[in-house]
């Protein structure tokens, strides 16, 4: 199995900063990529900032990226190229994914990246665009803070949209090119019969970006009615069966709140009857006949619980291997993300507090010094092939995932546990 990490990028919309910033990557980048190199990873996700290199339309500015791409090739470490991360697009795009003009500003940005770096040949188009997307045009949550269904359909086709062009572009210009679709891999259960059609909606739409992009949305499928009557035209749709753009990998994002559970009351939580990500990712295999690849998982917590959600999911993506190997498909490798410690995902990166997220295989202190562990050297072990799953500690989790991941006990009780040992990198 091959394992691989990404640093997280996010721009806060409207503050001018980003997650790079914040913990310093921009500054530190040489040192980060040499810890990920003497961590023994030859590929990483990485994103290419898009609000950082075209701060004024039209005009970019490569320094900064230049400077780390090189850095990486000399490391010999592969980059999955990242252009937008969440709400990483311009402060002058008005209205972000809303702006009619989004897909062709993009196509450029991208056809520029292209041609600026023609050896690279893995990229993610647009990371969990339907995530995204439900959060800027649904939710309100992220710019440009839109509700409700009749914002969000139209904000979805112009996603899928500019999906479809850029990755049309991308295998014209480089055959060699490989498309890994990222997105959370969601898993919807209703706890009592009011929540059926809910749990039924929602499972339905976490395919759809991929159904649309793949040419799989006519009048037949589920949710065709959902999107003419929320503002998709026909035609429009039409159009993307005729020329549907390609997807190389499925990357599924997997965390212990992915698998959601409803009740009459709302979403309960912490989950009571969780599967793991087995069935979900062996669900995707079937559905789309594509490998698939954790792409991201993380727990938020002391080193000891990151050091045992990662052995929970290593078994996770070995049993996922086996599986979709009687499927004839490949399972292509496991990233932890991030790398380092992130920032702000307390307040959902709507606010920019420098509030470190105690999620990477490098913790960081409160000055942003990084900070190697024992998760780090398992880390190494794993993708160096010198230890498996197995060869992992097992630490009971401290408060308080004790309480949220009790009842993911039954996937573990195999395990010998430990004490969790004394540690600095405290659960902020």
């Amino acid at each position: 199995m091959k394992f691989l990490s990404g640093l997280e990028s996010t721009h806060i919309f409207g503050t001018g900063k980003d997650v790079l910033e914040l913990t310093r990557h921009t500054e530190l980048f040489e040192d980060d990529l040499k810890l990920a190199n003497k961590c023994g990873l030859d590929e990483m996700r990485y994103s290419i900032p898009w609000h950082r290199v075209e701060r004024v339309p039209g005009t970019y500015d490569w320094t900064w990226i230049d400077a780390a791409l090189q850095h990486m090739r000399e490391l010999g470490i592969k980059p999955m190229l990242d252009p937008l991360h969440h709400t990483s697009f311009p402060q002058w795009l008005e209205g972000g994914f809303a702006n009619k003009n989004f897909p062709e500003m993009y196509l450029r940005f991208c056809t520029a990246i292209a041609e600026r770096y023609p050896w690279a040949t893995d990229y993610t188009v647009i990371n969990e665009p339907f995530v995204t997307t439900w959060f800027c045009g649904h939710e309100g949550t992220w710019y440009p803070r839109y509700r409700g269904d009749q914002a969000f359909v139209p904000m979805l086709m112009n996603v899928v949209k500019a999906i479809v062009d850029v990755s049309r572009m991308l295998v014209s210009a480089n055959p060699d090119v490989r498309l890994v679709h990222i997105e959370a891999a969601e898993k919807h259960r209703a706890l009592d019969h009011e929540s059926r059609g809910h749990a039924e909606f929602h499972n339905n739409i976490r395919f759809l970006i991929q159904d649309m992009v793949l040419g799989r949305v006519g009048e037949d499928h589920a949710l065709y009615g959902y999107l003419t009557g929320n503002g998709a035209h026909a035609e429009d749709l039409a159009a993307f069966r005729e020329l549907p753009a390609r997807i190389d990998c499925l990357g599924l994002d997997y965390y212990s709140h992915c698998e959601l559970e409803w009740s009459r009351e709302g979403r309960i939580y912490p989950n009571q009857t969780p599967e793991g990500l087995v069935p979900t990712a062996v669900e995707y295999a079937e559905r789309y006949r594509l490998p698939v690849m954790l792409t991201e998982t993380n727990i938020r917590g002391f080193v000891s619980d990151r050091i045992s959600w990662l052995k929970f999911m290593v078994e996770q993506c070995n049993e996922i291997e086996k599986k979709v190997g009687e499927l004839g498909l490949t399972f292509e490798g496991f990233c932890w993300y991030p790398f380092i410690d992130s920032t702000d995902w307390c307040s959902l990166v709507t606010k920019a507090n420098g509030c470190i997220d105690p999620q990477g295989i490098i913790w960081l202190d409160s000055d942003y010094r990084r900070n190697e562990s024992e998760l780090s050297e398992l880390f190494a072990s794993l993708a160096n092939g010198t230890a498996t799953a197995s060869d992992l500690p097992a630490y009971k989790f401290q408060a308080p995932l004790d309480d949220h991941l009790a009842a993911f006990g039954g996937m573990m009780e195999h395990w010998k546990w430990r004490e969790p040992f004394a540690s600095a990198a405290g659960a902020n």
